[in-house]
């Protein structure tokens, strides 16, 4: 491993951080804003007890949940890495580069026909960092009426990975189907007290829709209509993280700019 070829400059953990800087430094590959850098400013970190050369093995590290609401996504950014709101709604784009592996993570393509994995994003096999991950979620002037419309459905998984419930958008000709979790709608739509257990015991089922599909969304006759006839009404709007999300949907210079700075304050936690 490069780990031990450079063990006498850098540590494990510094190897990870370059890593990461790297990757998003290479990702920016179209629209590059001037003096957008991801420089190594320092080594030196302190790498966990009891992991081997690749990382494998130290102590439990408590991982971020699939399923939070968005108080509880704040919550975690904050205890972890001190980000507030905005700083979390800013390291959340970096979902542009990511692509989700079922066999991994529980999450992803259902379509056993295709072997291609789905992203957060429509080509997210590209690998580019942009603001595209806050178009997914965001309209244009009436941001939540006019945002790409999601679905929840439940993957069923095997090989001891949990089924994981998932929202998926598909649009017409597109061979892709981008997903979300919850902790991803939770950054435009409220969760709290629509997210449970179902009756199987699959976590993260949620009871309310992404948006209304009448013109009318909003309406209170719209939503006594949807109360009368059973049917689910939309989630309430994230009001914490929203603005947020639609001012980098609006300005993607502005987003790698916020970027940059967000993920230096993240490889320097604890140092």
């Amino acid at each position: 491993p490069i780990v031990n070829k450079l063990k006498e400059i850098f540590s494990r953990a510094d190897i990870w951080t370059l890593a990461t800087l790297v990757s998003a430094d290479l990702a920016v590959v179209n629209s590059r804003p001037p003096g957008l850098e991801f420089p190594m400013r320092y080594i030196g970190r302190k790498d966990c007890d009891g992991a081997d050369a690749k990382g494998a093995g130290g102590p439990a590290v408590e991982q971020p949940s699939n399923d939070y609401t968005t108080h509880e996504l704040l919550e975690f950014f904050s205890n972890e890495f001190d980000f507030n709101a905005d700083e979390t709604v800013t390291i959340m784009g970096v979902h542009a580069v990511a692509a989700a592996h079922r066999d991994n993570v529980g999450f992803g393509n259902t379509d056993e026909r295709s072997v291609r994995d789905q992203g957060w994003v429509f080509e997210a096999d590209s690998y580019s960092l942009n603001n595209r991950y806050y178009g997914m979620l965001v309209g244009d002037d009436e941001y939540a009426i006019s945002a790409p419309m999601w679905h929840m459905e439940l993957v069923h998984n095997d090989n001891g990975i949990p089924s994981r419930y998932q929202w998926y958008h598909e649009q017409p000709g597109k061979d892709e189907r981008p997903i979300m979790t919850n902790s991803d709608i939770a950054l435009v739509r409220n969760l709290t007290g629509h997210m449970f257990e179902d009756e199987d015991g699959n976590d993260g089922k949620v009871d309310c829709v992404f948006k209304d599909d009448d013109k009318g969304s909003g309406s209170r006759h719209t939503r006594r209509r949807f109360l009368d006839s059973n049917k689910p009404i939309a989630c309430p709007i994230a009001s914490d993280t929203i603005e947020k999300m639609i001012e980098y949907k609006m300005d993607n210079e502005l987003f790698l700019y916020d970027f940059e700075k967000v993920l230096e304050k993240m490889v320097k936690n604890g140092y």
